[in-house]
Order: C-alpha cells, then sequence, then structure tokens
C-alpha cells in the first residue's frame, strides 16, 4: 500500500504544471559546482556591493573648483547600481542569442499564479507593453536606492545592512493592503520580531555612537532614509506582484529592463531635477559636473566604482539563480553570513588597520544588543519564511508556488510576501 502511494504522488508531483514551469533549476537539475559557485559569487558579490558602496563615500579627490572633497554622491551610485543591473540584462540576451542548439519554447511568466493556467498562456500584452510595464517597478528601484545611499552616508555599513530586513515588514503590509492578502499566525509572529529587531539595532547604533563621540542626530537622520528605502522597496515588490503577473519574460530580462529604464529615467529626468533643485553640492542636490572632476583625479575611485559595477551586476545574476536552487533554510544563512562579513570587516579595519578609518567600525558596549537585535531579526525573517517553525501555530501545506516570485524579492532573499492564507 505504501508503494502504491508513493507512486501515485510522485506521478501526480511530475504531472504538476506549476512545477514542471518552476523545477527547471531545481538541485537535481544543477550541478553542485554551479550552486556552490553562485553561492560564493552572492556572497562575495553582496558583501562587495555594500563595503564598496561605503568606501566610495569616503575616498576624497579634487573637485571642478580645484579643491579637495569627499565624494559624496549617493545618485551617482544610484545610476552605477542602476547601469550594472542593464549590463545583466545586455550579457543575458548575448548569451542566449549565441546559444546554439536549444530548443525553442514558450517561456514560463515571471509571476506564477496559484490559479488555474488559462489557454491562452499569457494575458495578450504585445512585447512593448510588457517591456514598457517593467518601467514602473524600475522607478521604484531609483527612489528606493537612491534613499539607502544617501543614508549610507550617515550610519556604519553592519547598521545599513540590518536595517534593510526590515523590507519585510513593510512588504507584508502592502501585500495585505492593495492584494488583499490574509496571513497566518505564524507570520505575524515573525513580523512581531522583525520590529522588535530593527528597534533594537537602532537603539543600540544611537547609543554606540553617542558613546564613541558622535551624533545621534545623523545617526537617526541615516536610518530614517535607509528605513523609508525599505518601503519604496516594498512598494517596489509589490507592484511587480500586481502589474507583472502576465509579463512572460525571463528573471534576468527583466533586471536588465529594469535597470535600462532606471537608467534612462536617471540620464534624463533625475539628473535634471538634481541640476536645477538647489543645494549643497556646488548649488545643487547633486553635480555631475563635480562628480566627472572626482573621478578624473583620483584613480581608486575609479577602481572602487568600476568594482562596485562588477560586483552589482554579479550580484544580481547569481542572486536569482541562488534562489531558485536552494532552500528557506541555506537562504537565511547565507544573508546571515553576509551581514556579519560586512560588521567583521569594519571591526577589522579600525582595529587591526587604521583606527581613524572612516570606514572602520568601533565594537562598544553597546554593540551586544546590536547583536542581539540582529539575532532577533534575523530569527524573524526564519519564522515570517517557515524556515524555523512555532510549536502549536498552524502551517499551511507546502506548495510548489515559488516563495519568491519577482526579481526583486528573489535578491532578498526572506521571502517578503507571505502565502495566501
Amino acid at each position: 500500500l505504501k508503494a502504491c502511494l508513493a507512486r501515485a504522488l510522485r506521478r501526480s508531483f511530475r504531472s504538476n504544471p506549476l512545477v514542471d514551469r518552476v523545477g527547471s533549476m531545481a538541485k537535481g537539475k544543477t550541478p553542485g559546482w554551479v550552486i556552490g559557485a553562485n553561492i560564493l559569487g552572492m556572497l562575495s558579490t553582496g558583501t562587495l556591493n555594500t563595503l564598496c558602496t561605503k568606501i566610495q563615500f569616503t575616498i576624497s579627490s579634487i573637485g571642478k573648483d580645484g579643491h579637495h572633497e569627499v565624494f559624496q554622491k549617493p545618485w551617482f551610485a544610484t545610476l552605477n547600481m542602476l547601469a550594472a543591473m542593464a549590463v545583466v540584462g545586455v550579457v543575458d540576451w548575448l548569451f542566449q542569442s549565441c546559444r546554439s542548439g536549444a530548443k525553442t519554447g514558450k517561456t514560463a511568466p515571471l509571476m506564477i499564479d496559484q490559479g488555474p493556467v488559462s489557454n491562452g498562456g499569457s494575458s495578450g500584452l504585445s512585447h512593448t507593453k510588457k517591456v514598457c510595464l517593467v518601467a514602473i517597478p524600475g522607478a521604484f528601484d531609483i527612489l528606493a536606492t537612491a534613499l539607502a545611499s544617501i543614508g549610507m552616508l550617515y550610519i556604519p555599513a553592519s547598521v545599513w545592512q540590518m536595517l534593510r530586513g526590515s523590507s519585510i515588514v513593510f512588504a507584508a503590509i502592502f501585500s495585505i493592503t492593495f492584494l488583499k492578502r490574509k496571513m497566518f499566525g505564524f507570520n505575524w509572529v515573525g513580523l512581531a520580531l522583525c520590529v522588535a529587531g530593527v528597534f533594537l539595532v537602532g537603539l543600540a547604533s544611537v547609543g554606540g555612537d553617542a558613546a564613541t563621540g558622535g551624533s545621534a542626530a545623523d545617526m537617526l537622520i541615516g536610518m530614517s532614509l535607509v528605513i523609508a528605502g525599505q518601503v519604496v522597496q516594498a512598494a517596489q515588490i509589490i507592484a511587480e506582484e500586481f502589474l507583472m503577473k502576465n509579463v512572460d519574460l525571463p528573471a534576468l530580462r527583466v533586471v536588465g529592463l529594469e535597470g535600462a529604464w532606471g537608467t534612462l529615467i536617471m540620464l534624463f529626468i533625475a539628473y535634471p531635477l538634481l541640476w536645477f533643485i538647489p543645494g549643497d553640492d556646488h548649488g545643487h542636490v547633486e553635480d555631475p559636473v563635480d562628480t566627472w572632476y572626482l573621478l578624473k583625479n583620483s584613480m581608486p575611485l575609479v577602481y572602487v566604482v568600476l568594482l562596485f559595477l562588477f560586483s552589482c551586476a554579479t550580484f544580481n545574476a547569481t542572486g536569482i539563480a541562488v534562489t531558485q536552487s536552494l532552500s528557506g533554510v541555506h537562504r537565511m544563512m547565507l544573508d546571515a553570513s553576509r551581514t556579519v562579513l560586512i560588521w567583521a570587516f569594519g571591526l577589522a579595519v579600525h582595529y587591526y588597520w587604521d583606527p581613524n578609518s572612516p570606514f572602520g567600525e568601533v565594537w562598544t558596549d553597546y554593540s551586544y544588543l546590536q547583536m542581539a537585535g540582529f539575532v532577533v531579526l534575523v530569527s524573524g525573517q526564519a519564522v515570517y519564511g517557515e524556515v524555523l517553525k512555532v510549536p502549536g501555530l498552524h502551517y499551511p501545506p507546502p506548495t510548489a508556488m515559488p516563495m519568491h516570485a519577482t526579481p526583486s524579492a528573489a535578491l532578498k532573499l526572506a521571502s517578503p510576501l507571505p502565502r495566501e492564507a
């Protein structure tokens, strides 16, 4: 009887169209060395992304007026991130175009619904309309990245990385409000832990900065900007979920299109506005001419920017592959390891290289509280994403639907959207 039931379950699993559509990157079909390379690539380049962003904001160079100044150009960092995403799309397109002998067929929709699949496949949108739809989440990405980059000017890289975990809270709230989703009890427990973790990290950061003679006001401004960026990032995930359910484009192509649209918006809309709006950067919010002079007069700065472009592009590509290949437990461990590496780097710089380095971090009595907040935050993400299960709470049966349905959600590693109750 057990053997018959097992065979029936295997036949049912193989015949499930949803499983067929999302299982092309399953572990059984992906060589172990490829998964290992993707893990190493995502962990190393994800860490480099944050470190390069912080380091470039601490490098001094000669600006357009001939004076030394610190390269604090958060909107340029945003443009770099978008350009790197566009490069991912170009490379993916070239790779797909050069593949010979590959089987042609319909691409599975980026967003997979749990409802029945219609005979018509996609919604009937033209390819042009699908490409244009990607511009909307691309615009969200600009604002989210810019806010987070501005916040990076005020806070340590480790705190910045930890606070990015707050996006899961806002994505859940938005999914309830706009997508009309309902959450299980374990989702609420996970969110409560995430909120507590973010609060502890913020409290420890303000206390630690004050203990070392820093400005608590600047720390609060930086944390507020980063959290505001996570609100916009959560809105981007909801926009992708709502608008792109029938956009049958590969995930890497969507990443590339978001980068291309974002780059165009930055060059032809954002930068003109940044030039005309009065600000502290030579009379502008951000002066691109001064940015050019700073880059031209500092090769170390150019190297850091190029390294950021490479790491950001690689992170997006390997991030999609890792999300499709690994279990929730492994993704949580990978995300936690990335934060630990960033924190360890800052501590090592301060204690073993240069105590006065602007991207070094000091261990204070409040660091223990920050560590506790980080553990609580990661635990909340694990409970929310069903990695850790709380005894006594109801859990729905597992489904074939992937927890990360969009590229932005995939790169979060802790599933930002709840399963439908």
